[in-house]
């Protein structure tokens, strides 16, 4: 269920941002409309800090530093989408929950 669940949902944040970036206007504008909202604050706030706590996990479970680098600009660029597509990959790569949670196998 994790190896679909996260695929499905990375692809899903991926063609959003694909759309959004089609469709959308200037990113900066718009950010700057949403950051005038209350809680258009309190959901950066809230994202950035799932996006540091998920990355935090990659670097830890990575132990080294070039894969952690490259996914910390993955994660910034594509936000839930780039934590998905890690999740997605360390679940086909693992055997069982604690070696998709740590890297190491039980």
């Amino acid at each position: 269920m994790l190896r679909v669940g996260a695929t499905l949902g990375a692809l899903a944040m991926f063609a959003t941002i694909v759309v959004a970036l089609g469709t959308g206007g200037p990113l900066g504008a718009q950010g700057a409309q949403i950051g005038a909202l209350v809680w258009g604050r309190v959901t950066f706030v809230d994202l950035g800090l799932a996006l540091v706590a998920g990355w935090a996990w990659i670097a830890w479970r990575e132990r080294r530093v070039v894969p952690a680098i490259a996914w910390l600009v993955v994660t910034a660029v594509t936000g839930s989408g780039g934590l998905l597509l890690y999740v997605s990959l360390a679940a086909r790569r693992a055997h069982d929950v604690p070696e998709v949670l740590t890297g190491r196998s039980a």
